[in-house]
């Protein structure tokens, strides 16, 4: 069971959270400015496996692959629970449900938020390190999978199911009842029509309007939206 953050959550009656952030570019920028500033948490450090970075915050080291994760942590004497982020955006979904994994075998705890300017049903379903971004609106009986991102402005209308490791873009908009499975990419500003599925490890452009199911690693585009070959 991961943690889960939501509007509402008060400093005075739970402690302040220890966390990690899996990714030092501009997607881990915004999860620290989300869990720094709208809850009361301190990030500890960040991680990520391009050794060619820099750390993206003076207070706060930056290290690399897991051989540096491991040899940080043997050395961790924090108060528990230890939180963790996988700031991986994009059509990484995959990345991100094998990184969510092997922190979790060391028995840090997926961190789930939602920024306190959305607009979120309480029957919502969340799983583990579900990130919502501001602005998001999800409306109700909507199932979101584990290590799902739904990004800013973003729109996941009623009854939609979310799989694991999806990324909705900025400005998307899913509309009533459609499925999206595991590992799909939704781009910036798309539209799914309703009832329809998008089937695992899909993309869908940016700007396309989905007017049928997407088949199973295809890339779609324009509008109506179209297999790229």
């Amino acid at each position: 069971m991961g943690i889960h953050l939501k509007p509402g959550f008060s400093t005075e009656s739970s402690p302040s959270l220890n966390y990690i952030i899996w990714g030092a570019k501009g997607h881990g920028i915004v999860v620290r400015d989300v869990l720094d500033n709208c809850y009361d948490c301190h990030l500890l450090a960040v991680f990520d496996n391009n050794t060619n970075l820099e750390s993206p915050y003076p207070d706060v080291p930056l290290l690399y692959l897991r051989e540096g994760f491991e040899e940080w942590f043997s050395s961790l004497d924090v108060p528990v629970p230890l939180g963790f982020v996988v700031a991986m955006g994009g059509a990484r979904g995959k990345d991100r449900l094998l990184t969510a994994d092997y922190l979790t075998s060391f028995g840090l705890q997926p961190v789930s938020f939602i920024h306190p300017w959305t607009s979120v049903c309480l029957d919502v379903a969340l799983g583990d390190g579900v990130q919502i971004m501001a602005g998001a609106c999800i409306s109700t009986r909507v199932r979101i999978g584990d290590q799902t991102v739904i990004n800013h402005m973003a729109n996941v209308d009623h009854e939609c199911i979310l799989g694991k490791g999806v990324h909705i873009a900025p400005s998307a908009t899913l509309t009533g009842c459609v499925t999206v499975q595991d590992r799909v990419m939704i781009g910036a500003g798309a539209t799914i029509l309703p009832n329809l599925t998008i089937e695992e490890d899909a993309i869908v452009g940016a700007g396309a309007v989905v007017t049928k199911d997407v088949d199973a690693g295809s890339v779609v585009i324009g509008v109506p939206a179209r297999r790229k070959d």
